[in-house]
């Protein structure tokens, strides 16, 4: 049985490369312009691969693909920043269901959220990718 807590996180900046109208789904992270951006952010050295997913009103998600930035000295030239506001959110790590972890949080989430353990604000999503294989997926709650 899948297994998540719910946590408190404080506001924190996020700087990256954006993908406009991204699926929100188990499947997102497997599109070809997903993997070569993450690949593009994982070539500088990024340790944590953080993707951020912010609802955009009559446009769907917009993904933003790269890093913490604890002081704007650390935003890449052309890279946006991402402010998520704090919040709580329910944590979400592999439990084996999927050989792809990431794909794995995201079939959790949404099995929580079809069988009412979670109520999704549908506010900003985080993904924390630490190579090779350790997710934690943070689904934002109303």
């Amino acid at each position: 049985a899948m297994s998540f807590e719910i946590v408190k996180r404080e506001s924190a900046d996020f700087g990256g490369l954006v993908l406009p109208r991204t699926e929100l789904s188990s499947t997102a992270d497997s599109t070809d312009l997903m993997k070569f951006t993450r690949e593009r952010i994982q070539q500088r050295g990024t340790a944590e691969l953080i993707t951020v997913y912010v609802a955009v009103p009559d446009l769907g998600w917009t993904a933003v693909i790269g890093y913490r930035c604890t002081d704007l000295g650390q935003l890449a030239v052309g890279d946006v920043l991402v402010r998520v506001p704090a919040g709580y959110f329910a944590r979400f790590t592999p439990d084996g269901r999927s050989s792809d972890p990431i794909e794995d949080v995201w079939i959790q989430a949404e099995l929580a959220e079809k069988e009412g353990r979670i109520e999704r604000a549908y506010a900003e999503e985080i993904e924390v990718f630490r190579a090779p294989s350790s997710v934690e997926l943070f689904i934002s709650l109303a």
